[in-house]
Protein backbone atom coordinates (compact mmCIF):
# COMPACT_ATOMS: atom_id res chain seq x y z
CA UNK A 1 0.00 0.00 0.00
CA UNK A 2 3.15 2.20 0.37
CA UNK A 3 3.09 2.33 -4.00
CA UNK A 4 -0.82 4.29 -3.25
CA UNK A 5 0.02 6.71 -0.74
CA UNK A 6 1.34 9.38 -3.36
CA UNK A 7 -2.16 8.47 -5.69
CA UNK A 8 -4.51 9.08 -2.64
CA UNK A 9 -3.11 11.77 -1.02
CA UNK A 10 -3.37 13.95 -4.79
CA UNK A 11 -6.67 12.11 -5.22
CA UNK A 12 -7.71 14.02 -2.17
CA UNK A 13 -6.11 17.78 -3.36
CA UNK A 14 -8.46 16.75 -6.51
CA UNK A 15 -11.33 16.14 -4.61
CA UNK A 16 -10.79 19.40 -2.37
CA UNK A 17 -10.56 21.39 -5.41
CA UNK A 18 -14.03 19.66 -6.72
CA UNK A 19 -15.16 21.25 -2.93
CA UNK A 20 -17.97 24.24 -3.10
CA UNK A 21 -15.08 26.09 -2.42
CA UNK A 22 -13.70 26.40 -5.48
CA UNK A 23 -16.42 27.28 -7.57
CA UNK A 24 -16.34 29.87 -10.35
CA UNK A 25 -17.46 32.68 -8.35
CA UNK A 26 -14.99 31.69 -5.59
CA UNK A 27 -11.65 31.24 -7.57
CA UNK A 28 -13.01 34.43 -9.78
CA UNK A 29 -12.60 36.70 -6.26
CA UNK A 30 -8.89 35.90 -6.65
CA UNK A 31 -7.85 35.00 -10.20
CA UNK A 32 -9.65 37.87 -11.50
CA UNK A 33 -7.75 40.86 -10.00
CA UNK A 34 -4.63 38.55 -10.31
CA UNK A 35 -5.24 38.08 -13.92
CA UNK A 36 -6.08 42.60 -13.95
CA UNK A 37 -2.48 42.83 -12.20
CA UNK A 38 -0.87 40.40 -15.08
CA UNK A 39 -2.54 41.61 -18.59
CA UNK A 40 -3.81 45.33 -17.62
CA UNK A 41 -4.88 45.93 -20.86
CA UNK A 42 -7.58 43.26 -21.12
CA UNK A 43 -11.33 43.73 -20.85
CA UNK A 44 -13.65 42.56 -18.27
CA UNK A 45 -15.60 39.87 -20.96
CA UNK A 46 -11.25 39.42 -21.38
CA UNK A 47 -10.52 38.48 -17.95
CA UNK A 48 -13.65 35.99 -17.54
CA UNK A 49 -12.86 34.20 -20.70
CA UNK A 50 -9.33 34.22 -19.04
CA UNK A 51 -10.39 32.78 -15.70
CA UNK A 52 -12.59 29.89 -17.46
CA UNK A 53 -9.27 28.98 -19.67
CA UNK A 54 -7.58 29.10 -16.70
CA UNK A 55 -10.10 26.36 -15.05
CA UNK A 56 -10.33 24.29 -18.10
CA UNK A 57 -6.48 23.89 -17.92
CA UNK A 58 -6.29 23.03 -14.20
CA UNK A 59 -8.71 20.37 -15.25
CA UNK A 60 -6.42 18.60 -17.79
CA UNK A 61 -3.16 19.79 -15.21
CA UNK A 62 -4.67 17.91 -12.06
CA UNK A 63 -6.10 14.44 -13.79
CA UNK A 64 -2.86 14.19 -16.26
CA UNK A 65 -0.57 15.00 -12.52
CA UNK A 66 -3.26 12.12 -10.73
CA UNK A 67 -2.41 9.53 -14.18
CA UNK A 68 1.17 9.78 -13.83
CA UNK A 69 0.77 8.91 -10.15
CA UNK A 70 -1.33 6.17 -9.85
CA UNK A 71 0.64 4.73 -13.16
CA UNK A 72 3.75 4.96 -10.96
CA UNK A 73 1.92 3.37 -7.86
CA UNK A 74 0.34 0.63 -9.99
CA UNK A 75 3.81 -0.10 -11.86
CA UNK A 76 5.79 -0.45 -8.40
CA UNK A 77 2.45 -2.58 -6.61
CA UNK A 78 2.64 -5.89 -8.51
CA UNK A 79 5.23 -5.53 -11.45
CA UNK A 80 2.48 -4.62 -13.94
CA UNK A 81 3.53 -4.05 -17.71
CA UNK A 82 3.41 -0.28 -18.38
CA UNK A 83 0.34 -0.82 -21.03
CA UNK A 84 -1.57 -2.74 -18.09
CA UNK A 85 -0.40 0.09 -15.57
CA UNK A 86 -1.58 2.75 -18.13
CA UNK A 87 -5.06 1.09 -18.35
CA UNK A 88 -5.70 0.60 -14.58
CA UNK A 89 -4.71 4.07 -13.97
CA UNK A 90 -6.79 5.46 -16.56
CA UNK A 91 -9.75 3.90 -15.30
CA UNK A 92 -9.31 4.77 -12.05
CA UNK A 93 -9.26 8.49 -12.99
CA UNK A 94 -12.22 8.09 -15.29
CA UNK A 95 -13.68 6.63 -11.91
CA UNK A 96 -12.52 9.67 -10.22
CA UNK A 97 -13.81 11.88 -12.83
CA UNK A 98 -17.42 11.40 -13.07
CA UNK A 99 -17.31 10.56 -9.30
CA UNK A 100 -16.29 14.26 -8.99
CA UNK A 101 -18.89 16.05 -11.32
CA UNK A 102 -21.73 13.79 -9.48
CA UNK A 103 -20.48 14.87 -6.25
CA UNK A 104 -20.81 18.41 -8.08
CA UNK A 105 -23.88 18.41 -9.23
CA UNK A 106 -25.66 18.28 -6.01
CA UNK A 107 -23.36 21.49 -4.38
CA UNK A 108 -25.26 24.76 -4.50
CA UNK A 109 -22.25 26.56 -5.45
CA UNK A 110 -20.82 24.07 -8.44
CA UNK A 111 -22.47 22.22 -11.15
CA UNK A 112 -21.51 18.57 -12.41
CA UNK A 113 -20.41 18.81 -16.09
CA UNK A 114 -19.79 15.48 -18.22
CA UNK A 115 -17.69 18.13 -20.73
CA UNK A 116 -15.42 18.81 -17.13
CA UNK A 117 -15.17 14.83 -16.63
CA UNK A 118 -13.99 14.12 -20.58
CA UNK A 119 -11.74 16.76 -20.45
CA UNK A 120 -10.44 15.16 -17.11
CA UNK A 121 -10.10 11.87 -18.84
CA UNK A 122 -8.31 13.52 -21.76
CA UNK A 123 -5.72 15.22 -19.27
CA UNK A 124 -5.14 11.58 -18.14
CA UNK A 125 -5.28 9.98 -21.44
CA UNK A 126 -2.67 12.38 -22.80
CA UNK A 127 -0.28 12.14 -19.96
CA UNK A 128 -0.89 8.05 -19.95
CA UNK A 129 0.28 8.03 -23.93
CA UNK A 130 3.36 10.06 -23.09
CA UNK A 131 4.43 8.03 -20.48
CA UNK A 132 3.44 4.78 -22.62
CA UNK A 133 5.50 6.44 -25.52
CA UNK A 134 8.89 7.19 -23.25
CA UNK A 135 8.51 3.69 -21.46
CA UNK A 136 6.74 0.84 -22.77
CA UNK A 137 9.39 -1.62 -24.45
CA UNK A 138 9.92 -1.40 -28.24
CA UNK A 139 10.47 -4.33 -29.90
CA UNK A 140 13.93 -4.15 -32.13
CA UNK A 141 13.71 -2.68 -36.31
CA UNK A 142 14.08 -5.84 -38.54
CA UNK A 143 17.55 -6.45 -39.56
CA UNK A 144 17.30 -5.74 -43.56
CA UNK A 145 19.00 -8.80 -45.40
CA UNK A 146 20.94 -7.74 -49.04
CA UNK A 147 19.06 -9.68 -51.32
CA UNK A 148 21.23 -11.51 -53.37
Amino acid sequence: MKAFRFPLLWLGIVLFLGSSHFGTQQTGVWVIPALTWVVPWATPRELYGLHAVLRKLAHLTEYAILARLWWQGLLGWRGMTVRTAAWAALLICAACAFADEAHQSMLPTRTGSVADALLDCLGALLMLLLLRARYEPREPAPIAVPAD
